[in-house]
């Protein structure tokens, strides 16, 4: 046996295992680097030779570090999402949100149920969350209601809101010069992001000392 086998092997564990954790199937890996199925499955048993420029196009769509086929990092975890009883819970919370904003505004079910041409059972249904609302319902509810579609929105809370907010990481991210992203990038720029959250954290007054006693310093 050739000494670069086990280190094949290690490798295609490293592939096999990054294609799950994206949820990605063999043929779609296959493709995505113009191979045959067969060959893409030899790879990930070790038995098929993978190129660095397969390496980095698999890290891109799987979206895992380039370290992480070296071994210098590892794969993040996912939060798990029970995506059944998610959306369960938010007809439910919704329903109560439409009773709340309906109350509120001294509307009656008979109001709401005109306003859409539907039963007064139809209402209450979608009140106590055993019936989904139509999203055109909801909107057109809002509207009567005075209340954006955002007041429905998960938008606090749960994992919608972490789906949000990485999003808008990301955004951000991306808007900022090359510079600035490889400044943040670089792990030994963290003490001075540390030290400028501080900061940020301060009065005026206290930042002026510091400012002042800087300038004392450095005359």
């Amino acid at each position: 046996m050739s000494e670069t086998n086990p280190r094949a092997q290690k490798l295609g564990n490293l592939v096999e295992e990054a294609r799950k954790h994206a949820g990605r199937s063999v043929e779609e890996c296959a493709a995505v680097l113009q191979l045959s199925d067969d060959a893409f499955a030899a790879i990930e048993a070790g038995e098929h030779p993978i190129s660095l420029p397969d390496l980095e196009v698999l890290s891109l769509y799987l979206h895992v570090p380039m370290g992480y086929f070296w071994g210098s990092e590892t794969l993040v975890a996912k939060p798990h999402v029970d995506y059944m009883n998610m959306v369960a819970l938010r007809h439910r919370m919704i329903g109560v949100l439409l009773r709340q904003y309906r109350l509120k505004e001294k509307r009656s079910v008979q109001e709401l149920a005109e306003k859409l041409d539907v039963s007064l059972t139809q209402i209450e249904a979608y009140e106590s969350g055993s019936q989904p609302i139509p999203y055109l319902h909801l909107e057109a509810l809002g509207r009567f209601l005075g209340v954006s579609i955002s007041g429905f929105l998960d938008a606090e809370h749960g994992p919608l809101s972490r789906h949000e907010a990485e999003l808008r990481l990301v955004r951000q991210f991306d808007e900022l010069s090359p510079q600035m992203q490889t400044f943040l990038a670089n792990p030994q720029s963290m003490i001075y992001l540390e030290t400028a959250q501080r900061l940020s954290q301060m009065d005026v007054t206290h930042l002026r000392q510091i400012a002042e006693s800087i300038l004392e310093i450095t005359w």
